[in-house]
């Protein structure tokens, strides 16, 4: 992989991290020129929105599983610092994603 994927595709990255965070357009153009000299914003911006379309593509069973598993992590994390009533919050979000719950 050539060094212009590489840096393009941290950028991209970088670009949809700020996306979700709720940075406007603008906030992320300038943010692009300032951390990312030289690179093509408008292109960075095209492939993060991409990236994001095709994520909403994604097989619904893969996307279930995910959020199974990472329900799963948050819970045990939970767990661990003692937070129970997060964790059971979890437990009752894991079973009504697999349909367990009347």
């Amino acid at each position: 992989m050539s060094t212009k994927t590489t840096a393009q595709e941290t950028t991209v990255k970088q670009v949809i991290t700020w996306i979700l965070e709720g940075n406007s357009e603008r906030d992320i153009r300038e943010a692009i020129g300032t951390k990312f000299p030289g690179e093509d914003a408008q292109a960075d911006l095209d492939a993060a929105v991409q990236e994001i379309i095709s994520i909403g593509k994604e097989d619904p069973a893969f996307t279930r599983g995910w959020a199974l598993a990472a329900t799963r992590e948050l819970t045990r994390k939970m767990i661990e610092v003692g937070d129970f009533a997060n964790a059971l919050r979890g437990i009752k979000q894991a079973a009504t994603m697999a349909g367990t719950e009347d």
